[in-house]
């Protein structure tokens, strides 16, 4: 079949009822893997569901030729080309700039989606309160469980927010996951492979850029989420391949990764973190951990706070505002985590 050749996804490119979003920084080679099943994902969903899906592929000023041989080999795809390189908060706000639809899937250019993946997803939207739905991730080579329901809980001084929990043979019914009373919430929707309402996102003025060029993006919108009042729904029978790349490995050498996501850890807290006990025992914390990076010459931390301290009065401004925003304290958050964990039927992967 011939570009030319291939069918739209949607016979309304004005109205879709679904927005695919991917953002790729020289990710050539992981969209040809991935991107196929995508393709066929948003074609099933068209064909058998009736619903118009669009798929925009958002090009962070790669230099592989990404956006022409996009052009060429999927003309169906809409290409937002980035000239300048800025991370992926920038890249998926422009994302969902660009996305016309209520819902938006945002998926990283590495992972390869089931054909159904889509249609466990849309219907939880049907609740007004309903902010994000996280896919189950398996890895792409041996089908393990990488990323499922995340569990959060606060421990010494810091959230902890990557925890794991699983149903048991997700064997719920339809009726079941969509029930309010029982249903798998996660206190983080992955940025990887995760629906959102478009709208709620634009009403929160999108990922963080002050997070770029990586890390914590996905934490700090899940937080300010949750604040509203907003719930995210983990969808176990939503299944995605994580192919993991080493697309930040090839560019950034490890003591810069680690301080970005030092840096990006204290920033979110910074931000999220409202509750003054709680406030406290990160402060102290954080003192601990400068006292030991000096005895230890752990310079990436050092360089983290100095980079986030550096950036106090954008933080300042942005805690302001989430503070006005709060519904649900960081108590209650942490309590309906310890609820979601007593419910039957879970299995914790990991904490």
């Amino acid at each position: 079949m011939t570009p030319s050749d291939r069918p739209s996804f949607t016979s309304h490119p004005q109205r879709p009822d679904v927005s695919i979003v991917i953002p790729t920084w020289n990710g050539r080679h992981l969209l040809e893997r991935g991107l196929p099943s995508v393709v066929e994902a948003a074609h099933a969903c068209a064909q058998e569901k009736s619903l118009a899906v669009e798929v925009i592929v958002v090009d962070d000023g790669s230099t592989d030729g990404t956006a022409d041989w996009l052009r060429a080999a999927y003309p169906q795809i809409t290409v937002v080309r980035k000239e300048v390189n800025e991370g992926f908060a920038s890249a998926s706000n422009a994302g969902f700039a660009r996305a016309a639809s209520p819902i938006t899937v945002l998926l990283n250019n590495d992972v390869g989606v089931r054909r159904d993946f889509l249609t466990h997803l849309i219907p939880h939207f049907s609740d007004p309160t309903v902010f994000a739905v996280c896919c189950k991730a398996l890895d792409a080579e041996t089908h393990a469980v990488i990323t499922a329901g995340k569990i959060g809980e606060f421990k010494r001084g810091f959230w902890r927010v990557f925890g794991n929990y699983d149903v048991v043979g997700a064997t719920m019914r339809e009726d079941q996951m969509l029930n309010p009373d029982i249903r798998c919430y996660s206190i983080l929707a992955s940025g990887g492979f995760s629906a959102f309402s478009t709208e709620k996102v634009r009403q929160l003025g999108g990922f963080n850029q002050l997070l770029d060029p990586f890390y914590w993006e996905d934490v700090d919108l899940s937080l300010r989420a949750w604040r509203r009042g907003w719930k995210i729904i983990y969808e176990p029978r939503a299944i995605v391949y994580h192919a993991t790349s080493s697309t930040i490995g090839t560019h950034f050498d490890r003591r810069r990764i680690t301080m970005i996501a030092q840096r990006n850890r204290l920033i979110t807290h910074w931000i999220n973190l409202h509750d003054p006990i709680w406030m406290m025992k990160h402060s102290g914390m954080v003192a601990l951990l400068v006292l030991s990076s000096l005895l230890t010459l752990n310079i990436p931390f050092l360089r983290a706070l100095a980079a986030a301290v550096r950036l106090l009065p954008h933080i300042r401004e942005r805690r302001r505002a989430e503070r006005r925003a709060i519904r649900l304290s960081d108590r209650e958050l942490a309590r309906l985590m310890t609820v979601i964990q007593q419910q039957p039927g879970l299995r914790i992967l990991n904490r």
